[in-house]
């Protein structure tokens, strides 16, 4: 199995980010850490150090004082009818 350097693996991951609708900056950021987690483990792989930038990501992409899904009226968390 071939061994990245951390230049190289930052790109393939941006890359697909953007791909995925992530913003240039947003990716970056996550590229950078899913980056750290493929050089810093002996096993890590291509696809595990994306589902790590992807996590990351995750919360760098939500707007402040925005909620993470749209409000419905009338429907209540935990009321049954």
């Amino acid at each position: 199995m071939a061994r990245f350097s951390r230049e190289q693996i930052e790109a393939q991951i941006r890359d697909q980010l953007v791909r995925d609708g992530f913003s240039a900056d947003v990716a970056r950021s996550a590229a950078m850490r899913g980056a750290e987690h493929y050089t810093s483990r002996p096993n890590a792989s291509i696809a595990s150090s994306l589902a790590i930038a992807k996590t990351y990501a995750k919360p760098l992409k939500r707007v402040r004082d925005k909620p993470d899904r749209p409000h419905v009226p009338g429907r209540r968390k935990g009321a049954y009818r």
